[in-house]
């Protein structure tokens, strides 16, 4: 039976679910601040309520596995980086991408998160998250490959291109076709399969 979760007069949409399935993470189009991003509680008074909500654009907001961080990608530097905060908080606010990065997702063990960066290479950067909310370790981000995403590096509708499996070691990648070159279809006439013997 369909249940409306979220009346309202803005624009909405969905980024993700808490790993318990209680918690709804969304962002929301103000007309003041721009794209911001708020959590609905499924259940309960099913009241929504800001986790960001700035003059600038934070978009993609995704629970770590554990639920006790969002990370979420924010314009807030002149250019898209991906930043990690604690939740619901209190603590502070931690930018785990170099140079610009778009199109993050967490590693399902919680101890890495790849994005892909300005330049169109997938990147890859460890996190190491303490309970306490208060301080977060980062690796120096590393090159992984390049990707030429479908849509480009920079978010649009499309939102992530591309997803990683489970142990965190292939990626399924959404590519861009490339501009002008016709794969070749290769016909065979008259083929019959030998016999087995």
């Amino acid at each position: 039976m369909d249940e409306l979760l979220l009346e309202s007069d803005q624009v909405s949409g969905p980024n993700d679910w808490s790993s318990d399935g209680r918690l709804l993470l969304f962002r929301n189009i103000d007309p003041k601040t721009g794209m911001d991003l708020w959590v609905l509680p499924v259940s309960g008074e099913k009241k929504p309520f800001p986790f960001l909500k700035t003059p600038f654009e934070e978009r993609e907001g995704q629970f770590s596995p554990d639920g006790k961080w969002i990370a979420y990608q924010s314009n807030e530097s002149g250019r898209f980086e991906i930043y990690v905060q604690p939740f619901p908080g209190p603590g502070g606010k931690f930018q785990v991408s170099a140079n610009g990065g778009t199109q993050w997702r967490w590693n399902k063990n919680g101890k890495e998160i790849f994005y892909v960066s300005l330049d169109s290479k997938m990147m890859a950067v460890l996190v190491k998250l303490p309970p306490d909310g208060r301080s977060l370790e980062t690796g120096t981000p590393a090159a992984l490959f390049p990707v030429r995403l479908a849509g480009g590096p920079l978010p649009g509708p499309y939102k992530q291109q591309y997803d990683v499996s489970a142990d965190g070691q292939r990626f399924l990648v959404n590519l861009a076709a490339a501009d002008g070159a016709a794969s070749p279809i290769n016909i065979i006439y008259n083929w019959k399969p030998k016999a087995v013997k």
